[in-house]
């Protein structure tokens, strides 16, 4: 069974008779500290129909707090009343129950995500797919670790680059003649050099999720869900990017493309190296 957030009750006092008609309501309870636990609810009506259930008080008011007991009962509190047994006024509680009510809603978001295996089973399938994302990390890394540095610096900056006005849009100009500028221009899958494929899929989907589940696991924990609920909002819209990193790579590495490479300028040595270069993609690929 999956691990998920415990859920409290959610309780909304619109009227006098929600409060006295809950089961284990009391409608007088003695004024001693130790009888109230604490505040579950408040409530705010439009006239004075509520009643403290503090026997020596009584009070006919329109705002309060409904109450957990030591004997696991429930009363209500007037405003003067749950100051002084809670130290608290009306407008700072509310606000204290409703960040506890966003908090509420987020673990019910969340916990539609625990409750299922869908998002590992997702990441689990674009890990070990024919040429999906394992084999684009096994296969760029050794891609990395065969050409020049230059290399790499150049196709980073293909993919990343903002303003044309770059030192090696300058190279392209001035020492390519119009069928290396043409082929330069047409090479396909440069993203794989902008994004890391582990990022965006084990560090941006897995990791979040494995660290929900342990927050989960220990609901004493103090953390901000907020950050988790953006995540599972997003998280649609990143494994689109992972899908389209993977296409891009798998661009990338046609020998159509990898022979288009020859014609970015660089250094002399790396110039020779890139154009004499044997590397071996199948090997590579071989490592998944």
């Amino acid at each position: 069974m999956s691990t998920t957030f415990h859920i409290e009750e959610e309780i909304n006092l619109k009227s006098w008779d929600d409060i006295i008609n809950r089961p284990c309501y009391k409608s007088s309870i003695k004024p001693k500290k130790f009888n109230f636990t604490h505040i579950s609810a408040s409530y705010s009506f439009k006239d004075e129909s509520a009643r403290c259930g503090v026997s020596d008080c009584l009070k006919d008011h329109s705002r309060g707090f409904l109450v957990n007991t030591s004997d696991e009962n429930e009363t209500n509190l007037c405003e003067n009343c749950g100051n002084r047994f809670f130290n608290v006024s009306f407008e700072k509680q509310k606000k204290i129950l409703q960040n506890i009510n966003t908090i509420r809603k987020q673990k019910i978001q969340l916990n539609k995500i625990l409750e299922q295996n869908i998002i590992r089973d997702q990441v689990n399938e674009l890990k070990q797919a024919s040429q999906g994302a394992n084999w684009l990390y096994h296969v760029l890394t050794s891609f990395c670790d065969t050409y020049p540095t230059e290399l790499l610096t150049a196709l980073k900056e293909l993919a990343t680059k903002t303003d044309e006005n770059t030192a090696l849009s300058e190279l392209i100009e001035n020492e390519c003649d119009q069928s290396q500028r043409d082929n330069i221009g047409q090479l396909q899958g440069l993203n794989i050099f902008a994004l890391d494929i582990r990022e965006e899929l084990i560090g941006k989907i897995l990791k979040p999720l494995i660290e929900l589940k342990k927050l989960a696991d220990n609901p004493d924990e103090i953390s901000s869900l907020t950050r988790y609920c953006k995540w599972a909002d997003n998280l649609d819209e990143q494994f689109v990017i992972v899908e389209k990193l993977i296409k891009e790579g798998q661009l990338f590495f046609t020998t159509w493309n990898l022979e288009k490479l020859k014609s970015i300028p660089l250094p002399k040595a790396s110039a020779r190296l890139v154009k004499s270069v044997s590397w071996n993609i199948n090997k590579a690929a071989k490592k998944v």
